[in-house]
């Protein structure tokens, strides 16, 4: 065993064991446990997608679990799925229990504590970040993962459905298709769109996960028949080809095919799942009761 398991690896592990403990309660705890993972991946979604913007788009740190060391955006990419997963969980569970609000203070400073000890560690760096930043952002989250939850329960709740998706389907489909499809060697986004290799997998990978989602939640709540889904579906792969053509994905060869059926089927998959478990339980009736 390589020795930065025990100087870096560990530590992250040792957070994604806390964060499943987390995840236990919160299922355990919820009366709907399938409505409350799809809350879970939709507010993961949210932080996600700030992540991106922060880490990869911004440069404000990096992660340095070595997980995978011979690829440091991708390590970063690792190290960032252990600390979103985990400050999610925790807010999903303030969401759930609705304690007060200094407990909200406290999970804050809680984490702020841990991002001070990974520094200590050299497992995480700092560029113009600072870790009182990830308090106030996270007592931002821990307050919108909240109202977020109270939106599920009311009126509002026809329209906020289709967002809570999207959001859910950032976590699902990015790193579940999209980065391990990077991992494989087979699909990878253009590093030259802007100046920065990063920033331009985050503008495409970001690009085509919000759309590509859009338009399948789209057409799987539309009551439009089922050719012209077809139709649509067709016109999907044809602009996936016209990505690889313009190089802004590059492909194993041989792998166009499946790796767009991969993308635009998984993609629909996780609509239909992630509706599924949000239709566990009647909103109405459930607030009454809580």
């Amino acid at each position: 065993m390589p020795e930065t398991f025990w100087t870096n690896t560990i530590w992250f592990i040792l957070l994604g064991i806390t964060t499943l403990i987390e995840l236990a309660i919160l299922l355990r705890r919820a009366k709907r446990p399938y409505f409350m993972l799809a809350f879970y991946f939709t507010i993961t979604g949210m932080s996600f997608c700030f992540e991106m913007v922060v880490l990869s788009y911004l440069n404000a740190y990096t992660y340095k679990p070595m997980l995978i060391p011979q690829s440091p955006p991708n390590d970063a990419i690792a190290g960032n799925l252990f600390s979103q997963f985990s400050v999610s969980a925790t807010a999903a569970l303030l969401a759930l229990f609705r304690p007060r609000f200094y407990w909200c203070i406290l999970f804050a400073l809680v984490y702020g504590g841990i991002e001070e000890l990974f520094l200590y560690l050299g497992i995480y760096e700092h560029y113009w970040y600072r870790t009182w930043m990830t308090v106030v952002f996270l007592l931002i989250f821990f307050w919108i993962a909240t109202k977020s939850y109270n939106v599920c329960f009311s009126s509002k709740w026809r329209f906020w459905r289709y967002p809570f998706i999207l959001f859910g389907l950032v976590t699902l489909y990015i790193h579940s298709i999209t980065w391990v499809l990077q991992l494989a060697g087979i699909r990878r986004y253009s590093s030259t769109l802007v100046p920065g290799s990063d920033r331009s997998m985050v503008i495409l990978s970001a690009s085509e996960t919000l759309i590509l989602g859009s338009i399948t939640i789209y057409l799987y709540f539309s009551r439009i028949r089922w050719r012209w889904k077809l139709v649509v579906i067709v016109l999907l792969f044809l602009a996936l080809k016209a990505m690889e053509q313009l190089q802004l994905i590059t492909l194993k060869d041989g792998w166009f095919l499946a790796a767009s059926f991969i993308c635009i089927g998984g993609m629909y998959l996780y609509t239909y799942l992630l509706d599924r478990m949000y239709n566990q339980v009647n909103y109405t009736e459930e607030w009454m009761k809580q």
